[in-house]
């Protein structure tokens, strides 16, 4: 037995030498798994000012799949955008089953051989992309052939989604895809946090195929949707609150530091919740305007305590799948938790999060909570769940879970994916038994067999809409009309969520518009000092420019807007305002003909339209275009005179630039190497200065 060792660790040793191929990773910017047999865990800090965030030029997806794991997995991929790797890894850089041989089968279309050769640990599938043309769920099977010359085959199934449109990644591994709307000049942006992920499993394609219906009606009416994507998914939530902060700030600044819209999916309403909170208690509020958390445990969620103590008490050494409970995030979400059974992390965290900034909540935002469930108690009862584990010939052990009290009451349904376990988890050990002995398989395969008769209770109806003393803490409280599964969005509450983010209030400061800008909202608000949460400053609509604001109740144009001749601004109040779903664009007579230099009304249901006296002010310097990318031209009104000094100056006044203008007709200059960001332009011609905002894309 010792020199059966001794051959043993030989070979392991000879095999990672000789046959350790690490992945060519630099063909994406974003590999992330979407199965694993393995977990990263590690933490980043509690700061925002930690992140620095800049987008990556390749936004290709690449997705991980552990052909060890034996069940059916779904995996989610973006439409002519990704590259698929299979790999046999058991840690990060290290695996004990190298490949020879892979081939794949797509909906039963027959295998082809996409690699044969010295032995791998990793194939990348580089042509992936065109098996799966269309959007839509395919039917993958894959066949390895194993260097010990096993043969393995593995099922999934590949539901295809809209390639995204730009991808941004921090210093520290987190990531936000951006999906672009159908408005390409306008400035509405949500910003959206995932979930609980416990094993990282869960990219953004996957929250976007969930919620298919909702980012696309968000997408059809106007919106830019990014979703974040933490790299420690299950670290403390203060934690991912900050890159929450940093990832908001950022997009912002890509919208002209306007406010936008954030907010989350169950634990990631949590998290946006905690982020917005804080920067109001410290008195730097973030730029939203409206903060949406959907399904989330505001006051923590339900998972069987019974079926925690059991999976618990027969985990034995295996860290793997100890981690789906044995985490930060965990024990802060769950009201019971067999890792924390007297719930101190729990209580502590919520205790933190409710007390922050008052109530646990942001004040200058409008705040919606969505609910999957409605208030009537869950009708299942007696049985719900049941576990057969057999040990070959041997009687199988058999437990069943009942429903209790806490699963029984009103709340969205456990989704059924946390009832499930990876079978190599069990089978993993037996690999070293066929190594030692070659050519011997064991007769009896140790299994177990998992039935979920009905359905608990997951995330409490109290909960998702923090009800206290039977009050909702939100301003706003959405749920169907019937209950679903917590990860099952209900259509029926589509149109009602996209329409309280829309008509809500808008307010516009310190930009100029160049270009067909679109403004929507129940009241808008446009100036120089509408709100103090972004940075004060006139709105001018240049000569090139056009404004149209479309409101369900108020425009109000205040001190500091500002229209130069040949700019066109198009008003429209309309109380039966109602954005749906299922429309690609705005009806085309939604907005009524160009107007230059003046306002009006489609109908006579304006109850207030405020228009300042300083319309057509004195033409002032432009800087165009304004948001710029690498070239900046600067456009020359007669009241100033050349030569003129142009200074650029970043956030902290320091000087970055210095030119001389000589011609009355202007002049165009490099800015590629500037960062991106807000800088304040300098003019001056000895007489007059005038200081402009300039935002860097």
């Amino acid at each position: 037995m010792k020199l059966q060792l001794l051959i043993l660790l030989a070979l392991l040793l000879f095999t990672k030498l000789i046959f350790h191929q690490p992945m060519q990773a630099q063909i994406c910017d974003d590999w992330k798994s979407q199965s694993t047999s393995y977990v990263i865990t590690g933490s980043t800090p509690p700061d925002p000012a930690a992140y620095t965030w800049e987008e990556k030029g390749n936004k290709i997806q690449g997705v991980h799949l552990c052909v060890l794991n034996a069940e059916v997995i779904p995996v989610y991929i973006q439409q002519n955008n990704n590259y698929i790797n299979f790999t046999s890894r058991f840690g990060p850089s290290t695996a004990h089953l190298y490949m020879l041989q892979l081939e794949v089968n797509v909906n039963d279309n027959g295998y082809s051989q996409i690699y044969s050769g010295s032995a791998k640990q990793d194939i990348v599938w580089y042509t992936s992309s065109s098996h799966f043309p269309e959007l839509g769920e395919y039917d993958l099977k894959v066949r390895v052939v194993f260097f010990d010359g096993t043969i393995r085959f593995r099922q999934y199934k590949v539901n295809v989604i809209p390639p995204s449109q730009k991808l941004y990644k921090d210093n520290l591994g987190n990531t936000l895809r951006k999906w672009e709307g159908n408005d390409p000049g306008g400035l509405n942006a949500i910003v959206f946090s995932e979930g609980f992920d416990a094993y990282n499993t869960n990219p953004q394609e996957m929250y976007y195929s969930v919620a298919a219906g909702l980012v696309e009606c968000f997408r059809n009416n106007g919106y830019d949707v990014f979703l974040l994507d933490n790299y420690f998914g299950t670290q403390d939530i203060r934690n991912n609150a900050a890159v929450f902060a940093s990832a908001v700030r950022y997009i912002s600044t890509q919208y002209g530091e306007e406010l936008i819209v954030a907010g989350g999916v169950s634990m990631g309403g949590v998290t946006s919740r905690y982020a917005l909170a804080k920067a109001e208690y410290e008195n730097d509020p973030l730029p939203v305007h409206t903060f949406i958390a959907i399904d989330s445990p505001h006051q923590g969620a339900v998972v069987s305590e019974a079926l925690q103590n059991f999976k618990k008490a027969n985990e034995g050494d295996d860290e793997f799948a100890k981690h789906a409970l044995s985490n930060t995030s965990s024990r802060q979400l769950l009201l019971y938790n067999a890792y924390d059974p007297d719930g101190a992390v729990h209580n502590s965290f919520y205790q933190d999060l409710n007390t922050m900034n008052g109530d646990g909540y942001p004040h200058l935002t409008r705040n919606i909570g969505v609910s999957f469930s409605t208030d009537e108690p869950n009708p299942n009862s007696g049985g719900w769940y049941k576990i057969t584990y057999h040990l070959g010939p041997l009687n199988g052990t058999i437990k069943t879970f009942d429903l209790t009290t806490a699963e029984k009451q009103a709340g969205s349904w456990l989704p059924k994916d946390l009832t499930t376990m990876s079978p190599i988890i069990k089978q993993a050990s037996y690999w070293w038994f066929q190594l030692l002995v070659p050519g011997i398989t064991p007769l009896y395969y140790p299994t177990i067999e998992f039935e979920r008769m009905t359905d608990p209770a997951y995330m409490p109806y109290y909960s998702a809409l923090d009800i206290r003393n039977g009050n909702s803490l939100f301003d706003v409280c959405i749920e169907p009309e019937s209950t679903t599964y917590h990860d099952v969005l209900p259509e029926d509450i589509l149109e009602e969520i996209v329409n309280e983010v829309i008509l809500t209030d808008v307010y516009f400061q310190d930009i100029y518009v160049m270009g067909n800008w679109n403004l929507r909202g129940k009241k808008i608000v446009a100036g120089n000092n509408v709100t103090s949460m972004i940075t004060q400053g006139d709105v001018v609509v240049q000569p090139t420019g056009t404004l149209n604001m479309l409101a369900s109740e108020i425009v109000s144009l205040r001190d500091g807007f500002i229209t130069e001749r040949g700019a066109e601004v198009n008003i429209v109040v309309d109380p039966d305002l109602y954005f749906e779903c299922n429309s690609k664009n705005l009806p085309p007579e939604v907005l009524p003909p160009a107007l230059s230099g003046s306002y009006t009304a489609e109908k006579n249901y304006v109850q207030e339209i405020i228009i300042n006296e300083k319309l057509l002010g004195e033409q002032e310097v432009v800087l165009y275009p304004n948001p710029a990318n690498s070239r900046l031209s600067i456009f020359i009104p007669e009241n100033f005179s050349v030569p003129l000094i142009v200074e650029v100056y970043n956030m902290y006044s320091k000087k970055l630039m210095h030119e001389v203008i000589h011609s009355v007709k202007g002049a165009s200059f490099n800015i590629g190497h500037l960062g991106s960001g807000s800088y304040i332009v300098k003019i001056t011609d000895g007489n007059k200065t005038q200081n402009c905002r300039l935002i860097k894309m």
